[in-house]
């Protein structure tokens, strides 16, 4: 069993968990990561090139739930002395944005592997502020395989 036993905070870090790089890094905590599932938080900013008008955009919060997906895949990698596989979103389903979260404000997002069959993973991605529910979907992601 992969888990965190306490909360990854170093960018460098988390940076060797998911594909991105600044500007557009989504997550500023590991939270929980385990086979099945990953917690992340994100601290907005108003530098934050998917911030607008003092809020977090309906793209920087799906682009945060991708994020968490992959860090929990890169995670896993890491911890077995593997690459990480680039992951590709294929599709999104029943996304539901109830408010978009305020700068200076933190969101919380939870992941949980639904299906995993081959390349395809099926997640259910919840994201929070304030402990109230910024935004729901489902998510299938094709990994790549490593050359």
């Amino acid at each position: 069993m992969i888990t965190v036993d306490k909360p990854i905070v170093d960018l460098d870090t988390i940076l060797q968990y998911i594909p991105q790089r600044p500007p557009i890094v989504l997550i500023s905590r590991i939270y929980k990561c385990d086979e099945t599932s990953v917690v992340t938080g994100f601290d907005i900013t108003s530098e934050h090139i998917l911030t607008q008008h003092g809020k977090l955009t309906e793209s920087g919060i799906i682009e945060n739930m991708a994020q968490t997906a992959a860090s929990m895949a890169g995670f896993e990698a890491a911890v077995n002395k593997s690459q990480p596989r680039v992951g590709f979103i294929a599709n999104i389903k029943n996304l539901v944005i109830n408010f978009l979260p305020e700068v200076g404000h933190e969101i919380l997002t939870e992941v949980k592997t639904k299906t995993q069959v081959m390349n395809v993973s099926i997640i259910e991605a919840n994201s929070y502020c304030n402990n109230q529910l910024v935004a729901s979907c489902e998510m299938k992601i094709f990994l790549q395989e490593n050359a």
